[in-house]
């Protein structure tokens, strides 16, 4: 491994300049008048890879770690304690709806009537004298948006008579064996086209918003209020019941955590503190506890995590029950929130979770491929069309953390990573590899194909020899995406007329090139081409290196000469760090690197401390 790469056979350096022009940028332009039909991406994970992850959590309680274990794995710095959990929770399962009916059944027997009232009753807030309806075994209430009122109506059980209620903005709903109305337990149907769900504990509102435009003529909202403790996490539906029951309880743990840090948060958009979506958590209500088989697990793991009457297990952080954020699965390494969201966190920092990238644990998504069409791509930037796009940043644990995509036009926009994948419904932001062809196979003509739209207002290029010097080309490369110049192809005699052509169209003035430099056109070639020239040059990768560092800010990346192999297959990994390229032949930076290291108060980072 100590032969140098541009001794290597002919056979190795086509590789490596195909791995260094195909694989460095994410998606490459076949042409400004050859768009390409889609896209395709390759790559890990499910969901935003914050906090703990779920086939994170399976694997570890298959490994033998306690539900405890796993949580404070996922949220460093945190404690497992027994909380005060029997606060009531507002929870939106249907949100601006134009029709919803409810009913009621008994678990055995015939169901006690489901009694209506008018107006918003607090959980535990006294019943008027009379209801305004009832619905018996049966029947149904319905609630409909008519012509921009409320219209709501009863269907006799026996008679099914239709029967319409005085015009009411807001009802409640409450049935028996909850803490409102005791007696025999019932279950309460939602009926909302063809999907139902069902209800065992709490009480519902159901709210009318009235029209806000002639084009909008109302919509229903229904919330369900119930306890946390022993109501709500039984209806969590997050992951599988026959999970192991360390996984289910840490699931129980963190879902509990997550409703109690949002149990005093009103939110007027949905009149309630939680949505039953993923958008907060999962809430499928009795249908959870009532699954065939393994519904009584779950029941059993959440009951675990309640140590006595009205206490249950949480995540608190400095004696503060803290957010719980959690994502099925990642790309091997959990995120951190600040650079997802925004807003750093302490217990929210990445953490490695291989157990995501094994397919016997994660079939589905340990790996996956998706393809993007031009329009739904385009369409996302807002562009009216995509010629290619670039990954510019990621984030600590390898996810896409910018994007920018590039039209024919010319124009550019950037999207961040979690705002890209939300808007093309991508698993997740983990993404390893795209394919779009080029059309050219010769080196000048790929180049140029690669960088035809990048950086369309730039003055200057970037020029190295990706045949003979790929090594430097590397470094070149790195350095192009820092000072955002296209880089092409030269060879040691001269540019070749495809790039010389390019350089025209561009109107580029001034050239750098980085290389040793007996791969690189003479000063006299270049000034005959009238181009204004700054050259990085020497005889060795290492010198070469060290130069164009020192012109450059920054912390380096120091990579090996012996692994020059790896780290051309790895190019676009490298440069979507950011950061300037320095060869080294071993661990110990040269004297030049040290000067230039100690100067700026820097120390680079090797190949491997890469996430």
């Amino acid at each position: 491994m100590k032969q140098k790469m541009f001794d290597r056979s002919l056979r190795f350096t086509s590789i490596a300049t195909s791995a260094l022009l195909f694989a460095t940028f994410c998606a490459q332009a076949s042409s400004a008048a050859e768009i390409p039909p889609q896209f395709e991406f390759r790559g890990a994970g499910y969901g935003h890879g914050v906090g703990m992850s779920q086939i994170g959590a399976y694997g570890q309680a298959r490994e033998g770690k306690s539900a405890s274990e796993i949580v404070s794995y996922y949220y460093s710095g945190t404690t497992v304690e027994a909380v005060d959990d029997s606060s009531f929770v507002r929870v939106n399962i249907a949100d601006k709806v134009a029709t919803i009916g409810f009913s009621v059944e008994a678990i055995t027997g015939i169901a006690a009537p489901m009694l209506i009232y008018a107006g918003n009753l607090a959980p535990e807030e006294p019943a008027p004298s009379e209801p305004a309806a009832q619905v018996l075994d049966g029947g149904e209430i319905i609630f409909a948006v008519l012509s921009g009122s409320l219209i709501t109506s009863l269907t006799d059980a026996q008679t099914k008579q239709v029967t319409t209620l005085p015009n009411e903005k807001v009802w409640t709903l409450r049935w028996s064996g909850t803490t409102a109305y005791p007696g025999e337990i019932n279950i309460v149907k939602m009926r909302q086209g063809a999907v139902v769900r069902k209800y065992k504990y709490g009480q519902i509102q159901v709210k009318f918003a009235p029209p806000v435009s002639p084009a909008i003529q109302g919509t229903i909202t229904a919330t369900t209020t119930l306890r946390i403790h022993s109501e709500y996490l039984r209806g969590i539906g997050e992951v599988s019941s026959s999970w192991p029951s360390a996984a289910l309880q840490a699931q129980a743990i963190a879902a509990r955590s997550f409703a109690l840090s949002k149990a005093t948060i009103y939110r007027k958009t949905c009149d309630c503190n939680l949505y039953s979506s993923i958008q907060d958590q999962n809430f499928v209500g009795y249908s959870k506890e009532s699954e065939p088989v393994y519904g009584q697990k779950w029941v059993d793991a959440v009951s675990a995590t309640e140590p006595e009457p009205g206490k249950g297990l949480a995540v608190t952080y400095q004696g503060k029950v803290v957010t719980t954020f959690y994502a099925s699965s990642t790309g091997g390494m959990t995120q951190d929130v600040a650079e997802v969201w925004g807003t750093p966190i302490p217990y929210l920092i990445p953490v490695p979770d291989p157990w995501s990238l094994d397919p016997v644990l994660n079939p589905s998504f340990s790996a996956w491929t998706r393809q993007i069409s031009q329009a739904d791509f385009a369409k996302a930037f807002g562009l009216t069309d995509v010629l290619r796009y670039e990954i510019t940043a990621r984030t600590k644990a390898g996810g896409v953390k910018a994007i920018t995509a590039f039209s024919s036009t010319g124009v550019t926009a950037e999207l961040s990573g979690e705002k890209f994948r939300s808007l093309l419904k991508l698993p997740s932001t983990w993404i390893s590899r795209s394919v779009n062809r080029v059309s050219e196979t010769s080196t000048d003509g790929v180049a140029v194909d690669v960088a035809r739209t990048m950086w369309s207002t730039a003055k200057s290029a970037v020029l190295v020899n990706f045949d003979r010097d790929p090594a430097l080309a590397l470094v070149g490369l790195a350095y192009g995406n820092l000072v955002k110049a296209p880089v092409f192809n030269v060879t040691n005699k001269d540019i070749s007329a495809t790039t010389a052509k390019e350089l025209s169209r561009r109107k580029i003035t001034s050239v750098i090139l980085i290389g040793r430099a007996s791969q690189l056109p003479s000063r006299s070639t270049i000034s005959k081409r009238k181009l204004a020239q700054n050259r990085f040059e020497g005889n060795s990768e290492i010198e070469v290196s060290e130069k164009v560092f020192e012109a450059l800010p920054g912390d380096p990346l120091i990579l090996m000469n012996s692994e020059q192999d790896e780290m051309i297959g790895d190019a676009p990994r490298l440069i979507a760090a950011n950061r300037p390229i320095v060869w080294s032949n071993d661990y110990s930076p040269s004297q030049g690197l040290n000067r230039l290291l100690t100067a700026r108060s820097v120390t680079g980072s090797f190949y491997g401390e890469l996430p």
